[in-house]
């Protein structure tokens, strides 16, 4: 009697111990799914834009108008080139242009405009956005062939080969760009060229890809979801945003340079790394607690 008693005991034991085990690899496991959570940063990083620069275009149409950093802006010949947005009324001078400078990585990502068109990364010489107004109505360029505005980029490095990009919204939602006919000449300060629409106008031309790899994101400390990631390719100056957590195809042997931003409430984070990318790759993150000084900094000194 007493050894079968002694295996009972034996028996409770192992449950128990077995229980205990089981338990304690289940709240392991929920630890290890608890993740620091994060806020979407896009209200800072519309609080750093670059301001919409307002300028008169007088009676007489002449110009160039100059941005705060060194675009220039013509009117169109002949002057009979602009109609309202909704209707096809022809509209003269004087009217007002509202003008976006987007010239350093940093503005890039905070206007959220990355410059790849269509998953293809691009070399670009700058972007701007220009818009047109009579009286508070939004005009557009008529599609006529001779209507188009000249416009200069300034760009202390010049490029061959260097096309006029135009801007829009792509079917998920996020800003892409299509390559027109039009072209941008190198010059003494930068870039000149012809738009024959208003937006987003970039100077750009496909960067060589021929080989290629991928970043891929993940974080066993942080949820990436609400974080905004960006790769910044300095040879090609291009501004990628990462989504979904792997990136468009990069260049192999090229060094990028990859930031995240988040919020949580009013705190600001960042993660940050640098490397060349020879194979595709997988990054771990680890979100840092930061200042806006400090990530303006290093913002500006990509």
């Amino acid at each position: 009697m007493k050894k079968v008693n002694i295996v009972s005991k034996i028996s409770i034991l192992l449950v128990l111990f077995s229980s205990m085990f089981y338990f304690g690899c289940k709240k392991d496991r929920i630890q290890e799914k608890t993740l620091n959570s994060y806020d979407s940063p896009d209200s800072y990083l519309d609080s750093k834009q670059p301001e919409e620069q307002t300028r008169e275009i007088d009676s007489t149409g002449t110009g160039p108008i100059q941005g705060n950093q060194g675009t220039k802006i013509w009117g169109t010949d002949p002057h009979s080139c602009f109609r309202y947005l909704t209707d096809t009324t022809t509209v003269y001078f004087p009217y007002t242009l509202k003008l976006v400078e987007l010239y350093k990585p940093k503005d890039m990502i905070y206007y959220r405009m990355p410059t790849v068109a269509s998953g293809k990364i691009l070399r670009t010489g700058g972007e701007i956005r220009l818009r047109a107004f009579k009286n508070s109505k939004e005009l557009a360029i008529k599609t006529n062939a001779s209507c188009q505005m000249k416009i200069e980029l300034k760009n202390p490095v010049q490029e061959s080969g260097m096309k006029v990009f135009y801007g829009f919204t792509n079917g998920a939602g996020r800003p892409d760009w299509t390559e027109s006919t039009g072209t941008f000449t190198p010059i003494s300060t930068g870039y000149e060229g012809y738009t024959k629409q208003f937006g987003w106008i970039n100077c750009d031309a496909f960067a060589d890809s021929s080989s290629s790899a991928t970043v891929s994101l993940s974080s066993s400390v942080d949820e990436l979801t609400n974080i905004r990631f960006f790769i910044y390719i300095p040879k090609t100056k291009t501004v990628m945003e990462v989504y979904n957590t792997v990136s468009e195809n990069i260049p192999t042997g090229s060094d990028i340079k990859i930031i995240g931003i988040a919020m949580q409430g009013s705190n600001l984070f960042y993660f940050y790394n640098a490397q060349k990318l020879t194979a595709s790759t997988t990054v771990e993150v680890e979100m840092q607690a930061t200042s806006d000084p400090q990530l303006t900094q290093l913002l500006d000194g990509l």
